[in-house]
Protein backbone atom coordinates (compact mmCIF):
# COMPACT_ATOMS: atom_id res chain seq x y z
CA UNK A 1 0.00 0.00 0.00
CA UNK A 2 1.13 2.85 -0.89
CA UNK A 3 1.62 5.86 1.68
CA UNK A 4 -0.17 9.46 0.38
CA UNK A 5 2.30 12.19 -0.58
CA UNK A 6 4.92 9.47 -1.35
CA UNK A 7 5.87 8.90 -5.06
CA UNK A 8 4.47 5.60 -6.83
CA UNK A 9 4.16 5.51 -10.44
CA UNK A 10 6.97 7.86 -10.89
CA UNK A 11 9.22 4.42 -8.99
CA UNK A 12 11.17 3.23 -11.49
CA UNK A 13 9.79 -0.40 -11.20
CA UNK A 14 6.20 0.75 -11.48
CA UNK A 15 7.18 2.81 -14.62
CA UNK A 16 9.29 -0.14 -16.17
CA UNK A 17 5.97 -2.15 -15.79
CA UNK A 18 3.66 0.79 -17.41
CA UNK A 19 5.58 1.31 -20.46
CA UNK A 20 6.36 -2.74 -21.25
CA UNK A 21 2.50 -3.17 -20.71
CA UNK A 22 2.10 0.16 -23.32
CA UNK A 23 4.04 -1.27 -26.11
CA UNK A 24 1.96 -4.95 -25.69
CA UNK A 25 -1.33 -3.30 -25.39
CA UNK A 26 -0.61 -1.41 -28.55
CA UNK A 27 0.55 -4.70 -30.32
CA UNK A 28 -3.16 -6.31 -29.24
CA UNK A 29 -4.96 -3.12 -30.77
CA UNK A 30 -2.48 -3.70 -33.86
CA UNK A 31 -3.92 -7.35 -33.88
CA UNK A 32 -7.82 -6.56 -33.63
CA UNK A 33 -7.53 -3.91 -36.03
CA UNK A 34 -9.74 -5.90 -38.17
CA UNK A 35 -11.78 -7.42 -35.82
CA UNK A 36 -15.77 -6.59 -35.05
CA UNK A 37 -15.03 -6.74 -31.70
CA UNK A 38 -15.65 -3.29 -30.81
CA UNK A 39 -15.94 -2.93 -27.01
CA UNK A 40 -13.04 -5.00 -27.00
CA UNK A 41 -11.18 -2.38 -29.10
CA UNK A 42 -12.13 0.43 -26.88
CA UNK A 43 -11.29 -1.27 -23.95
CA UNK A 44 -7.79 -1.95 -25.36
CA UNK A 45 -7.99 1.57 -26.66
CA UNK A 46 -8.81 3.29 -22.72
CA UNK A 47 -6.35 1.17 -21.12
CA UNK A 48 -3.15 2.08 -23.28
CA UNK A 49 -4.00 5.25 -23.18
CA UNK A 50 -4.50 5.49 -19.79
CA UNK A 51 -1.20 3.59 -19.10
CA UNK A 52 0.63 6.30 -21.67
CA UNK A 53 -0.39 9.03 -19.73
CA UNK A 54 0.39 7.41 -16.44
CA UNK A 55 4.14 6.41 -17.40
CA UNK A 56 4.24 10.14 -19.36
CA UNK A 57 3.29 11.92 -16.26
CA UNK A 58 3.72 9.76 -12.91
CA UNK A 59 4.57 12.94 -10.61
CA UNK A 60 1.18 14.36 -11.80
CA UNK A 61 -0.96 11.15 -11.29
CA UNK A 62 1.22 10.69 -7.98
CA UNK A 63 0.10 14.14 -6.79
CA UNK A 64 -4.10 14.02 -8.09
CA UNK A 65 -5.02 10.32 -7.30
CA UNK A 66 -4.29 9.80 -3.90
CA UNK A 67 -7.09 8.14 -2.70
CA UNK A 68 -7.08 5.22 -5.54
CA UNK A 69 -3.07 4.86 -5.08
CA UNK A 70 -3.92 4.16 -1.42
CA UNK A 71 -7.10 2.16 -1.75
CA UNK A 72 -6.23 -0.21 -5.01
CA UNK A 73 -2.51 1.48 -5.70
CA UNK A 74 -1.04 -2.31 -5.56
CA UNK A 75 -3.81 -4.09 -6.93
CA UNK A 76 -3.92 -2.16 -9.83
CA UNK A 77 -0.31 -2.52 -10.52
CA UNK A 78 -0.56 -5.91 -10.64
CA UNK A 79 -3.27 -6.18 -12.81
CA UNK A 80 -1.37 -3.98 -15.19
CA UNK A 81 1.64 -6.22 -14.60
CA UNK A 82 -0.35 -9.63 -15.45
CA UNK A 83 -2.48 -8.01 -17.77
CA UNK A 84 -2.83 -10.84 -21.23
CA UNK A 85 -5.60 -8.44 -23.77
CA UNK A 86 -8.31 -10.48 -23.15
CA UNK A 87 -11.99 -8.99 -23.29
CA UNK A 88 -12.68 -10.17 -19.55
CA UNK A 89 -8.93 -9.09 -18.00
CA UNK A 90 -9.82 -6.09 -20.23
CA UNK A 91 -12.88 -4.87 -18.30
CA UNK A 92 -11.11 -5.64 -14.90
CA UNK A 93 -8.38 -3.10 -15.76
CA UNK A 94 -10.21 -1.21 -17.78
CA UNK A 95 -12.60 0.11 -14.53
CA UNK A 96 -9.41 0.81 -12.25
CA UNK A 97 -8.39 2.85 -15.07
CA UNK A 98 -11.80 4.31 -15.14
CA UNK A 99 -11.18 5.12 -11.40
CA UNK A 100 -7.79 6.67 -11.61
CA UNK A 101 -9.04 9.15 -14.99
CA UNK A 102 -12.31 10.16 -12.65
CA UNK A 103 -10.06 11.58 -10.00
CA UNK A 104 -7.49 12.44 -12.10
CA UNK A 105 -10.12 14.77 -13.67
CA UNK A 106 -11.64 16.02 -10.75
CA UNK A 107 -8.43 16.96 -9.13
CA UNK A 108 -6.95 19.12 -11.79
CA UNK A 109 -6.81 22.66 -12.07
CA UNK A 110 -7.35 22.58 -15.26
CA UNK A 111 -9.00 20.82 -18.41
CA UNK A 112 -7.18 17.12 -18.86
CA UNK A 113 -5.97 16.80 -22.41
CA UNK A 114 -8.65 16.23 -25.00
CA UNK A 115 -7.32 12.60 -25.78
CA UNK A 116 -8.52 11.44 -22.27
CA UNK A 117 -11.62 13.62 -22.69
CA UNK A 118 -12.23 11.72 -25.90
CA UNK A 119 -12.19 8.05 -24.28
CA UNK A 120 -13.99 9.40 -21.33
CA UNK A 121 -16.94 10.31 -22.87
CA UNK A 122 -17.00 7.17 -24.84
CA UNK A 123 -17.15 4.91 -21.87
CA UNK A 124 -21.33 5.13 -21.64
CA UNK A 125 -21.41 3.95 -25.20
CA UNK A 126 -21.07 -0.03 -23.85
CA UNK A 127 -22.50 -1.88 -21.18
CA UNK A 128 -20.12 -3.89 -18.78
CA UNK A 129 -20.38 -7.21 -16.87
CA UNK A 130 -17.48 -7.76 -14.55
CA UNK A 131 -16.43 -4.03 -14.36
CA UNK A 132 -20.08 -2.76 -14.07
CA UNK A 133 -19.85 -2.52 -10.45
CA UNK A 134 -16.53 -0.25 -10.73
CA UNK A 135 -17.94 1.73 -13.10
CA UNK A 136 -20.79 3.02 -11.26
CA UNK A 137 -18.42 3.32 -8.23
CA UNK A 138 -16.51 5.79 -9.97
CA UNK A 139 -19.58 7.55 -11.80
CA UNK A 140 -21.30 8.59 -8.42
CA UNK A 141 -20.19 7.25 -5.17
CA UNK A 142 -16.48 7.64 -5.77
CA UNK A 143 -17.42 11.29 -6.35
CA UNK A 144 -18.64 11.65 -2.98
CA UNK A 145 -15.61 10.16 -1.45
CA UNK A 146 -12.97 12.15 -3.32
CA UNK A 147 -14.29 15.83 -2.17
CA UNK A 148 -14.95 14.39 0.96
CA UNK A 149 -11.11 13.31 0.82
CA UNK A 150 -10.07 16.59 -0.19
CA UNK A 151 -12.86 18.41 1.75
CA UNK A 152 -11.85 17.16 5.29
CA UNK A 153 -7.96 17.22 4.20
CA UNK A 154 -5.97 18.77 7.35
CA UNK A 155 -4.70 21.27 4.81
CA UNK A 156 -7.41 22.14 4.01
CA UNK A 157 -9.67 22.31 7.55
CA UNK A 158 -6.91 24.49 8.91
CA UNK A 159 -8.31 27.00 6.00
CA UNK A 160 -10.81 27.50 9.29
CA UNK A 161 -8.29 28.99 11.24
CA UNK A 162 -7.80 31.83 8.03
CA UNK A 163 -9.24 34.60 9.79
CA UNK A 164 -6.69 34.47 12.99
CA UNK A 165 -3.60 33.26 10.50
CA UNK A 166 -4.97 37.04 8.36
CA UNK A 167 -4.68 38.46 11.72
CA UNK A 168 -1.70 37.15 13.09
CA UNK A 169 -0.12 38.20 9.74
CA UNK A 170 -1.41 41.39 10.26
CA UNK A 171 0.48 41.97 13.42
CA UNK A 172 3.25 40.25 12.76
CA UNK A 173 3.37 43.01 9.49
CA UNK A 174 3.09 45.28 11.79
CA UNK A 175 5.62 44.42 13.91
CA UNK A 176 8.22 44.03 10.97
CA UNK A 177 7.29 47.52 9.65
CA UNK A 178 8.23 48.58 13.24
CA UNK A 179 11.72 46.71 13.60
CA UNK A 180 12.27 47.86 10.40
CA UNK A 181 12.25 51.77 11.25
CA UNK A 182 13.99 50.90 14.42
CA UNK A 183 17.17 49.21 12.38
CA UNK A 184 16.71 52.45 9.67
CA UNK A 185 16.59 54.44 12.66
CA UNK A 186 19.76 52.52 14.25
CA UNK A 187 21.48 52.69 10.86
CA UNK A 188 21.29 56.08 10.64
CA UNK A 189 22.73 56.84 14.47
CA UNK A 190 25.32 54.11 13.04
CA UNK A 191 26.21 56.78 9.74
CA UNK A 192 26.53 59.52 11.87
CA UNK A 193 28.90 58.33 14.25
CA UNK A 194 30.73 56.78 11.15
CA UNK A 195 30.91 60.17 9.44
CA UNK A 196 32.22 61.07 13.01
CA UNK A 197 34.85 58.33 13.33
CA UNK A 198 35.84 59.47 9.81
CA UNK A 199 36.26 62.83 10.58
CA UNK A 200 38.00 62.09 13.83
CA UNK A 201 40.15 59.49 11.87
CA UNK A 202 41.23 62.20 9.22
CA UNK A 203 42.04 64.83 12.37
CA UNK A 204 43.70 62.29 14.37
CA UNK A 205 46.33 61.62 10.91
CA UNK A 206 46.58 65.51 10.89
CA UNK A 207 47.92 65.20 14.50
CA UNK A 208 49.93 62.12 13.61
CA UNK A 209 52.01 64.74 11.28
CA UNK A 210 52.08 67.71 13.55
CA UNK A 211 53.41 65.05 16.61
CA UNK A 212 56.18 63.82 13.84
CA UNK A 213 57.29 67.35 12.88
CA UNK A 214 57.56 68.02 16.55
CA UNK A 215 59.83 65.29 17.25
CA UNK A 216 61.79 66.37 14.53
CA UNK A 217 62.11 69.87 15.88
CA UNK A 218 62.39 68.58 19.44
CA UNK A 219 65.86 67.08 18.22
CA UNK A 220 66.91 70.13 16.18
CA UNK A 221 66.29 71.90 19.53
CA UNK A 222 68.59 69.27 21.50
CA UNK A 223 70.95 70.00 19.14
CA UNK A 224 70.86 73.29 18.87
CA UNK A 225 70.70 73.87 22.74
CA UNK A 226 73.86 71.59 22.90
CA UNK A 227 76.30 73.91 20.03
CA UNK A 228 74.65 77.04 22.47
CA UNK A 229 76.88 75.07 25.40
CA UNK A 230 79.92 74.40 23.12
CA UNK A 231 79.95 78.02 21.90
CA UNK A 232 79.15 79.19 25.67
CA UNK A 233 82.22 77.12 26.28
CA UNK A 234 84.46 78.00 23.84
CA UNK A 235 83.86 82.09 24.75
CA UNK A 236 85.38 81.23 28.27
CA UNK A 237 88.57 79.52 26.90
CA UNK A 238 89.94 81.96 25.41
CA UNK A 239 89.81 84.53 28.27
CA UNK A 240 90.84 81.94 30.66
CA UNK A 241 93.67 80.98 28.75
CA UNK A 242 94.97 85.02 28.59
CA UNK A 243 94.28 85.23 32.33
CA UNK A 244 96.80 82.62 33.04
CA UNK A 245 99.09 83.93 30.46
CA UNK A 246 99.52 87.34 31.73
CA UNK A 247 100.00 86.06 35.06
CA UNK A 248 102.70 83.68 33.95
CA UNK A 249 104.78 85.34 31.54
CA UNK A 250 105.69 89.50 31.84
CA UNK A 251 104.06 92.41 30.29
CA UNK A 252 104.73 93.21 27.10
CA UNK A 253 103.23 96.13 25.93
CA UNK A 254 103.23 95.90 22.12
CA UNK A 255 102.68 92.05 21.72
CA UNK A 256 99.81 92.26 24.49
CA UNK A 257 98.16 94.67 22.78
CA UNK A 258 98.52 93.00 19.88
CA UNK A 259 97.10 89.92 21.74
CA UNK A 260 94.41 91.23 23.39
CA UNK A 261 92.77 92.56 19.99
CA UNK A 262 93.31 88.48 18.29
CA UNK A 263 91.38 87.85 21.48
CA UNK A 264 88.88 90.38 21.62
CA UNK A 265 87.98 89.45 17.69
CA UNK A 266 87.67 86.41 18.35
CA UNK A 267 85.87 86.49 21.30
CA UNK A 268 83.45 89.13 18.92
CA UNK A 269 83.83 86.55 16.22
CA UNK A 270 82.42 83.89 18.80
CA UNK A 271 79.72 85.84 20.38
CA UNK A 272 78.56 86.48 17.01
CA UNK A 273 77.98 82.88 16.12
CA UNK A 274 76.07 82.12 19.82
CA UNK A 275 73.85 84.92 19.14
CA UNK A 276 73.01 83.65 15.73
CA UNK A 277 72.39 80.06 17.53
CA UNK A 278 70.72 81.71 20.17
CA UNK A 279 68.34 83.29 18.18
CA UNK A 280 67.71 80.08 15.88
CA UNK A 281 67.10 78.22 19.31
CA UNK A 282 64.28 80.69 20.25
CA UNK A 283 62.97 80.53 16.61
CA UNK A 284 62.15 76.62 16.94
CA UNK A 285 60.96 77.23 20.74
CA UNK A 286 58.41 79.45 18.74
CA UNK A 287 57.71 76.76 16.07
CA UNK A 288 57.03 74.25 18.65
CA UNK A 289 54.35 76.39 20.75
CA UNK A 290 52.67 76.82 17.21
CA UNK A 291 53.46 72.98 16.92
CA UNK A 292 51.58 71.99 20.18
CA UNK A 293 48.79 74.66 19.97
CA UNK A 294 47.58 73.15 16.44
CA UNK A 295 47.87 69.70 17.55
CA UNK A 296 45.78 70.97 20.90
CA UNK A 297 43.23 72.25 18.13
CA UNK A 298 42.85 68.73 16.28
CA UNK A 299 41.26 67.49 19.35
CA UNK A 300 38.19 69.50 19.38
CA UNK A 301 37.85 71.30 16.44
CA UNK A 302 35.03 68.94 15.19
CA UNK A 303 32.91 69.87 17.94
CA UNK A 304 33.49 73.61 17.43
CA UNK A 305 33.24 73.18 13.75
CA UNK A 306 29.86 71.69 14.74
CA UNK A 307 28.79 74.49 17.03
CA UNK A 308 29.84 77.39 14.64
CA UNK A 309 27.38 75.20 12.13
CA UNK A 310 24.44 75.52 14.77
CA UNK A 311 24.83 78.61 16.38
CA UNK A 312 22.48 81.14 16.17
CA UNK A 313 23.25 84.92 14.03
CA UNK A 314 23.70 86.63 17.00
CA UNK A 315 26.40 84.79 18.16
CA UNK A 316 28.47 85.43 15.36
CA UNK A 317 30.87 87.95 17.08
CA UNK A 318 31.36 85.63 19.87
CA UNK A 319 32.53 83.46 17.37
CA UNK A 320 34.91 85.33 15.87
CA UNK A 321 36.34 86.65 19.18
CA UNK A 322 37.12 83.03 19.88
CA UNK A 323 38.43 82.32 16.36
CA UNK A 324 41.15 85.36 16.99
CA UNK A 325 42.20 83.91 20.33
CA UNK A 326 42.17 80.50 19.52
CA UNK A 327 43.42 80.31 15.70
CA UNK A 328 45.43 83.57 15.20
CA UNK A 329 49.34 81.99 14.98
CA UNK A 330 52.26 82.12 17.49
CA UNK A 331 54.91 83.86 14.97
CA UNK A 332 58.50 84.75 15.61
CA UNK A 333 59.61 87.02 12.68
CA UNK A 334 62.50 85.14 11.90
CA UNK A 335 63.80 87.77 9.54
CA UNK A 336 65.50 88.86 12.80
CA UNK A 337 67.36 86.25 12.79
CA UNK A 338 71.14 87.26 11.99
CA UNK A 339 73.08 85.99 8.47
CA UNK A 340 76.04 83.94 8.96
CA UNK A 341 77.94 86.65 7.40
CA UNK A 342 75.63 89.74 9.07
CA UNK A 343 78.43 92.43 9.71
CA UNK A 344 81.37 90.39 8.22
CA UNK A 345 83.06 93.20 6.45
CA UNK A 346 82.92 95.88 9.67
CA UNK A 347 85.13 92.79 10.93
CA UNK A 348 87.29 92.88 8.14
CA UNK A 349 87.42 96.84 8.90
CA UNK A 350 88.63 95.56 12.59
CA UNK A 351 90.99 93.44 11.83
CA UNK A 352 92.26 95.84 8.92
CA UNK A 353 92.98 98.33 11.30
CA UNK A 354 94.36 95.70 13.92
CA UNK A 355 97.43 94.91 11.40
CA UNK A 356 98.28 98.77 10.73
Amino acid sequence: MSIPGESYFATDRNKKILSNMVVKVRGGLDALRDSDNAKHKFLLEFIGTTLFHLESYPESFDERCIMNIASLGDRFMDEVRKFELGEIDAEYLFAYCYRFLIEYQLSSPHQISSELLSILSRVSDFEYTVGSSQVRYAGHQMLINVVQHYLYHPNLVSLKDLPEVIKRSEAEREGAEQAILDRETRVSALAEKLETYETAFNFVGLYSGFKSLKITKVSEKNWNFLFLLVLGFLLLVPIVVKFFNVLEAPAKSGSDIISFFALAGLELLLLYFFRVALQNFRSIKAQLLQIDLRMTLCQFVQSYAEYSKGAPDGSKGLLERFEQVVFSGIVNDESAIPSTFDGLDKLAELVGKIRK
